[in-house]
């Protein structure tokens, strides 16, 4: 009974101690994966922020215990910072850099496939479906977010030509690829650039997927393109992407597009050449 109450009493007292260090303190056990006496080390050190948030993680269990100001920030926030260090965890996957940066003992098994949570677009797709999306992103070996930018250039497509329904369809076709990105196999740049944007990019392809009318549509479309001009300046491709601007649309909107000539997917065929090229994103 001593032998115990040494070992979780100095536990106990650094949890009180982060408890007090937090104000409107809230407090959580997630799971973060890790190794040895170094892995604890950077991962609490990920995880804290003067004031803000404060975690303890457990080498045998597995477990980070994470008091955060719950008006100031967040669990899911503590775990991007954490992932980004090089750890794995119950809701993000590090990138491949990071994890490769790691000291050789802390590189830890890399058991985890997927995160956790999964965007909501996925929760309505057959099940054959999000295997066929994930299967082809796992497979994707150059560039794990090609299968995002290219749905996404063919939603744009579909609003050039007005047809509502093979919008509906290719947005869904957006969800299912947003939901199958591999976390893991990007870059560190690009990984924190997803982690801030796969929730705003999956909302506005669900919003897509479900509007009423074409006009909806666009109004979604033009918010999804700023989000993914903003993915893609983060993680360029081979290929120049063009960014158009459209200044009669909504006050002013872009989009991206894989060819300079002008096909604009806010008008269609009623105001078709619309726009100029202001930008060109390209590795």
């Amino acid at each position: 009974m001593k032998i115990l109450k040494t070992l979780l009493l100095p536990a106990l007292a650094l949890s009180l101690s982060a408890f007090a260090q937090v104000k409107h303190a809230s407090t959580i056990a997630l799971e973060v994966d890790g190794n040895c006496g170094m892995c604890k080390k950077t991962i609490e050190s990920a995880a804290f922020v003067k004031g803000e948030a404060t975690a303890i993680w457990e080498r045998n269990t597995k477990i980070a215990t994470i008091t955060y100001d719950s008006t100031r920030t967040d669990p899911d926030a503590v775990l991007k910072r954490i992932a980004l260090a090089g750890y794995d965890n119950q809701s993000y996957l590090a990138p491949a850099d990071a994890y490769a940066a790691l000291p050789g003992c802390c590189q830890y098994d890399r058991n985890r496939k997927e995160p956790a949570m999964n965007p909501e677009a996925m929760a309505d797709a057959p099940h054959a479906e999000m295997e066929a999306a994930v299967e082809q992103t796992t497979q994707e070996e150059n560039d794990p977010l090609d299968p995002v930018f290219s749905s996404y250039f063919e939603l744009k497509d579909a609003l050039v030509v007005s047809d509502a329904t093979a919008a509906t369809a290719q947005a869904k076709a957006l969800g299912e690829a947003l939901g199958g990105v591999r976390m893991d196999a990007l870059s560190t740049k690009a990984h924190s650039a997803w982690m801030k944007l796969m929730k705003p990019l999956t909302a506005q392809a669900t919003m897509i997927a479900t509007a009423k009318d074409i006009a909806a549509q666009r109004k979604a479309f033009a918010v999804l393109s700023e989000r993914m001009e903003e993915l893609l300046t983060a993680s360029p491709r081979a290929t120049p992407v063009y960014v158009v601007h459209c200044p009669m649309y909504e006050g002013g909107a872009d989009w991206l597009s894989l060819e300079a000539p002008i096909k604009n997917p806010f008008y269609g065929s009623k105001m078709l050449t619309c726009g100029k090229v202001t930008g060109t994103i390209v590795k």
